[in-house]
């Protein structure tokens, strides 16, 4: 398998394979980020394509030997950003009324258990429901942190340069967020274990 810098400079010389492979490499883990932050398939679709196209135009200026993860996904953070700020301009439904989009499947249709009590589906429901809503609410810089680190499982290190933050900043931003979440999940659940 060629590495990335690799692909870069084959790319750059002109094979246009390389820079397909580049994306076929890393658009699920772009496509995920887009989706997590904005929660609409289409925008995250939008998102995905406008990262790519903006890496094609600059990796000519991409520094040979820097890696290209951080770099990748400092882009899509930034277009999902815009994208953000965009939203508070312009008002739309994102949600049922359940606060779920809906083509994401429950928490029940994820789990093994072949069968459990209609209780125990109620309480999971409204459990992801209500972490869904808390994770809505975070602070945009907190939401990122926690897609960066939790769902793409990226470093600190690697959070801290995507983000341009300082590494201590990473660590703070998971602290305050997980902080946040449980604050509001024991509000509306009691204390958690």
């Amino acid at each position: 398998m060629e590495t990335e810098n690799n692909l870069i400079q084959a790319h750059l010389r002109g094979d246009r394979q390389a820079f397909r492979e580049l994306v076929e490499r890393h658009t699920p883990g772009i496509y995920n980020l887009a989706y997590q932050y904005t929660r609409d398939q289409m925008e995250a679709e939008n998102l995905t394509q406008e990262t790519f196209l903006r890496v094609y135009r600059a990796l000519s200026r991409f520094r040979p030997g820097s890696p290209f993860r951080p770099w990748l996904f400092a882009i899509a953070a930034n277009l999902c950003r815009n994208w953000s700020r965009q939203q508070k301009e312009t008002s739309f439904t994102e949600l049922n009324s359940q606060g779920e989009t809906d083509d994401q499947p429950l928490p029940m249709e994820q789990v093994q258990d072949l069968l459990p009590l209609p209780g125990e589906i109620l309480e999971t429901e409204e459990l992801y429901s209500a972490l869904q809503d808390a994770f809505e609410h975070l602070p945009e810089h907190y939401r990122l942190v926690v897609i960066l680190y939790y769902t793409e499982g990226l470093s600190y290190d690697d959070i801290a340069q995507v983000l341009n933050i300082p590494l201590n900043t990473v660590r703070t931003h998971l602290r305050r967020a997980k902080q946040h979440l449980r604050q509001i999940l024991e509000q509306e659940f009691g204390a958690l274990s």
